[in-house]
């Protein structure tokens, strides 16, 4: 069994969706809470602690969140996420734009290692590694230099100091992403053919290779169209499903991840492919 809290924003969510059916096949017993906000930093999280600690209505920042003791939605400090019950594992990581910049992380990170040593003292606190962008994201087309292997390269180096500095674990998803993506399978090439400047409605490029969300339609909320956006940033299935094997492995302390659940859209050979990843991920930070 585990119970686990997490401290993060969408990338901590692109991992719990395969965790939690990896977990149940697996027989394992899930308890969490997800003190998530999408795009939230180290420095945002800190701050709604010390709002929630100077009674700060702005403290409750973690709104509709699904309370595991009841199945009811409700808001959250982030102290009383911490005390909420005696956690096994919290999570902490940080926004996937600073992850690549040292200075973003203190005193930030600091503020909640100590707020969870005081408010959840019997849990173990483990770093997430986010992971590196798309090819095709616009951080990438400036002509600086600035590439996914560097964003990963800066990254990696990060979460190791962090981690390093408080002698804590690592669930290095970003590292399992990185992996899969210098191999063929998982190397992410643009399709030639599809028209992006004058899509057809609906229409959507071939993506093989992606473990990112690419090119989905979303409807525009002033106009109530539907228009072709690029998400280079969130993991889709594949990536989804990675991330959930290396949390699997590490936070049971599993020699591998059940074989007989397979998410929708990944054939068998597919996700045995990531499980080979995520297995050489968790062994190479294992020496760490």
């Amino acid at each position: 069994s585990l119970k686990l809290l997490t401290i993060g924003n969408s990338f901590a969510d692109n991992a719990l969706q395969e965790f939690r059916p990896l977990s149940r096949a697996g027989g394992k017993e899930l308890v969490y809470l997800r003190a998530n906000i999408g795009g939230c930093s180290l420095e945002r999280h800190a701050r709604h602690l010390r709002e929630a600690e100077s009674g700060d209505p702005a403290g409750r920042a973690y709104k509709n969140v699904i309370d595991p003791l009841t199945g009811a939605r409700r808001d959250f400090t982030l102290p009383e996420a911490l005390a909420h019950q005696p956690w096994d594992v919290v999570t902490i990581q940080q926004v996937s734009t600073g992850s690549f910049k040292r200075e973003t992380f203190q005193p930030h990170a600091d503020e909640l290692i100590q707020a969870i040593r005081k408010y959840a003292p019997s849990a173990e606190i483990v770093v997430h590694m986010t992971w590196a962008y798309r090819d095709d994201h616009e951080f990438f087309q400036k002509g600086d230099g600035f590439t996914p292997a560097v964003m990963h390269e800066r990254l990696r180096e990060n979460y190791l100091w962090l981690a390093g500095q408080y002698g804590l674990r690592i669930l290095p998803s970003g590292e399992a992403m990185h992996l899969a993506r210098q191999t063929p399978r998982w190397s992410y090439v643009p399709d030639p053919g599809f028209d992006f400047k004058n899509p057809v409605p609906g229409a959507l490029p071939d993506q093989r290779g992606s473990l990112h969300t690419g090119w989905i339609w979303r409807k525009d909320q002033a106009s109530g169209a539907e228009t072709l956006r690029m998400d280079g940033i969130h993991a889709n299935t594949a990536g989804c499903y990675l991330a959930g094997v290396v949390w699997y492995r590490v936070l049971y302390g599993a020699a591998s991840a059940p074989t007989d659940f397979v998410p929708k859209g990944l054939t068998a050979e597919d996700a045995a492919d990531l499980r080979r990843h995520a297995d050489a991920a968790v062994a190479a930070f294992a020496r760490n």
